[in-house]
């Protein structure tokens, strides 16, 4: 009767043990964001999608100050240029959760980005058109080097032309707007700070987009198309 009970056991204890590795296989087939979701509480996507879209307004409304204040050389300027850099750490908390490290290097191409227009406007401001021009390829390069480390941290949904087509426009309208300040077409300025903020929107959106369509299992609600 022993002997039938141990065998009983035993027979029990290797059934266990194939269903603890047949889900640990299970486990190991899904991505580890959505592994985890279960255990972490869910962001609501349209509340995501929000927050991308603040970012960049954001990021646009403080770079229109910060040109503001840099060519006519107001008073607050730093305490502008300060919050505009912010928005690079902002943006790094909004993906962090997702992209770990990741985050943390896009973040600091952003903070480049935003450092190097205002090295251009102080060039522009002061004539300087060497320093302007070597300041102005630099950035160009670092919309690139946005563009393609997007690509690396979602290669499907960040596709990389799609990227950096987005990336060149949006610093081709924001040095337009730029230029045209410094000129004193205030009519074009204002255009440009317009498309600028339509642009901006698309690219919160492509940005929220992305991530949640990456990460599925880490959001809740009604996922914006």
């Amino acid at each position: 009767m022993i002997r039938r009970n141990r065998k009983k056991v035993g027979a029990i204890g290797l059934f266990l043990l194939a269903v603890l590795l047949i889900g640990g296989l299970a486990i190991s087939l899904v991505s580890p964001a959505e592994a985890q979701a279960p255990n972490k509480a869910k962001s609501a996507a349209l509340a995501y999608r929000d927050q991308w879209r603040k970012l960049w307004e954001d990021h646009i409304t403080w770079t229109r100050v910060a040109i503001m204040g840099i060519l006519d050389e107001l008073p607050g300027t730093n305490a502008y240029v300060g919050r505009l850099l912010q928005n690079a750490d902002d943006m790094e908390a909004a993906l962090a959760p997702y992209y770990g490290e990741d985050a943390a290097v896009l973040a600091d191409l952003i903070t480049d980005h935003l450092v190097i227009a205002t090295e251009m406007l102080i060039a522009a401001r002061d004539g300087d058109t060497a320093a302007f021009e070597d300041a102005r390829v630099r950035w160009y390069e670092n919309g690139e080097q946005n563009a393609v480390q997007m690509n690396q941290m979602n290669p499907r949904f960040w596709p990389l032309e799609e990227t950096h087509h987005m990336w060149i426009e949006h610093l081709d309208a924001t040095l337009a707007e730029a230029v045209a300040n410094l000129t004193g077409d205030y009519a074009a300025e204002v255009e440009a700070y317009d498309l600028i903020h339509a642009m901006a929107l698309e690219m919160a959106d492509f940005m929220s987009t992305g991530v949640i369509k990456q990460f599925p299992g880490a959001f809740k609600g009604p996922l914006p198309r």
